[in-house]
């Protein structure tokens, strides 16, 4: 059958574009979660500061009483609003385009691919009820988070694990997400965007919002030569090549339909009205979009990249030397501790054993060595306060209390 064929360079480019964004932001979040656990002062943020579901699970919060969940940034909150923008425009772009999980799971899929020789479809039986999953994930997780105020789904986040590979906590307080992570890879390795397709909530809530998104890929059924290559293309198995619009909330807008389509004007990223972009132009505009965003929130001072110091939160609250030890959390060093409270650095080294050489490490590195755990150094510090005699005869444990970062 004669047809006018689309220039492959185009849609090669389109492709390209796409993965490389994938590839350097699962890179640089990677880079970002090492610094964070390894790194000393001025650190990168951690996971929850840089996940926009994170800005979703604290609304509740606040909108109730204008506060942020404990461990969210405004930064997560920042982010949710760059993901709703980008959704409503080019529905779930943040998911086939940006979102490293994703990129992370395409890449075992492509593996899976390569070992099993094809790529395996759930039955349809098994699989539309299964969707459904997600948004039960979803509602369960904003009922109890927006009740409790706290991020009751972390400890089985597997995002979460994955940024703590670099810590010790992986097989401790991120055991049960890091089991999640494996089921996710292993799913992955034989069902493409397995997570995604299955339990993701953040795919859930921008699946609502991109029914009412404004460019959505659609069909020309006169020009559509039912070559099913689209099919084929699809990560998440909608079915393109019988849609006048793809209207399913499944779709992630990750334009490799459109990127496999031979056929000139069968399909295209276009509006009701019929403006269309290219598939280039549409990779392009959906980064860009959420990018411009973050980058006008980190101009403007709304988006901090790095954990603000023992010494900045103290300064931030108009703290003297007698500052609120509950801003010490795990992520905090002895070192910043010592400048902070005033109290010398051979005073921790005498009631720990903490040599000064490893005051530079942070303390949920150091409470298991040393017993100087967030919630136990804290009640040393009022203790010395009251009493800088208590160093003597202070007994380590007693007060011993578990905290993140």
């Amino acid at each position: 059958m004669a047809f006018d064929k689309v220039p492959q360079q185009p849609r090669t480019a389109a492709r390209i574009v796409r993965w490389t964004v994938l590839a350097l932001v699962l890179t640089g979040v990677t880079a970002l979660a090492v610094l964070h656990q390894r790194a000393g002062i001025a650190k990168p943020v951690g996971v929850d500061a840089l996940c926009p579901f994170g800005g979703l699970e604290t609304l509740g919060s606040l909108l109730a009483n204008g506060a942020l969940i404990k461990r969210i940034a405004p930064s997560s909150v920042l982010l949710l609003v760059a993901a709703v923008i980008t959704a409503v425009v080019f529905r779930r772009a943040f998911c086939g385009r940006i979102c490293p999980l994703g990129y992370l799971q395409e890449l075992f899929g492509g593996i899976g691919k390569r070992v099993f020789g094809r790529r395996f479809v759930m039955p349809s039986w098994l699989d539309r009820p299964a969707r459904y999953l997600k948004y039960v994930v979803l509602a369960l997780i904003l009922a109890f988070t927006w009740s409790t105020g706290e991020l009751v789904i972390r400890a089985y986040d597997p995002w979460v694990a994955y940024n703590h590979i670099a810590s010790p906590e992986l097989f401790t307080e991120n055991l049960a997400g890091l089991i999640v992570l494996v089921v996710v890879l292993l799913g992955s390795l034989l069902y493409d965007r397995f997570f995604c397709k299955y339990a993701c909530p953040m795919g859930a809530f921008l699946g609502l919002i991109s029914r009412f998104s404004i460019f959505k890929v659609r069909r020309d059924a006169n020009a559509c030569i039912d070559c099913k290559l689209c099919d084929k293309a699809c990560a998440v198995n909608v079915e393109i090549s019988t849609a006048a619009a793809v209207a399913d909330p499944e779709c992630i807008d990750c334009g490799e339909c459109v990127a496999a389509c031979p056929a000139k004007g069968a399909l295209g990223v276009r509006t009701r009205s019929g403006s269309t972009l290219s598939p280039l132009t549409a990779a392009i505009l959906t980064v860009d979009t959420f990018a411009v965003l973050v980058l006008a929130a980190t101009a403007t001072g709304g988006f901090a990249w790095t954990v603000p110091t023992l010494a900045e939160s103290v300064a931030a609250t108009g703290g003297t030397t007698t500052f609120d030890t509950a801003l010490i959390k795990g992520s905090t060093t002895l070192a910043e501790v010592v400048d902070a409270s005033g109290i010398p650095a051979a005073v921790f080294t005498q009631v720990y054993g903490v040599p000064e050489s490893e005051q530079a490490l942070p303390l949920k590195e150091l409470k298991e060595t040393y017993g100087c755990s967030p919630g136990e150094v804290r009640a040393f510090i009022e203790a010395y306060r009251a009493d800088p005699a208590v160093a003597g005869t202070w007994a380590v444990g007693v007060f011993h209390e578990e905290e993140g970062e």
